[in-house]
């Protein structure tokens, strides 16, 4: 259960990190080389990388204390959250199969990693 609340807070900061990325990327898109300054002093972009490197810390320490076998498929609710994100923050689609294809990673997922 520990692994599960471990690995679960390293994905919820990844996907966080994405979600500021993007959102840092609506308002500063990269069109030329002149685009990356602004880009990358955006606080949010920043504050993006900060989670970023704070989850990979933490999956540092999950991979000292767990299987791999075990803790790598959770690490695919990444897609599940990140795909959820899009949608709820910044109002994608996503067609019957994506969704489809959602659940089946969150339940191969969960039946992979169950001990």
């Amino acid at each position: 259960m520990i692994a599960l609340l471990i690995v679960f807070c390293n994905v919820i900061l990844l996907v966080s990190g994405q979600t500021m990325w993007k959102y840092a990327l609506n308002r500063h898109p990269l069109r030329s080389a002149a685009d990356i300054v602004p880009l990358l002093t955006d606080p949010v972009m920043l504050g993006g990388c900060v989670l970023f490197g704070v989850a990979t810390v933490i999956w540092f320490y999950a991979l000292s204390r767990f299987d791999l076998s075990r803790i790598y498929p959770l690490q695919s609710m990444a897609y599940v959250l990140g795909a959820i994100s899009g949608v709820v923050l910044f109002r994608e689609s996503m067609s019957a199969a994506q969704w489809i294809g959602i659940i089946l990673i969150l339940g191969g997922a969960f039946l992979v990693a169950k001990p």
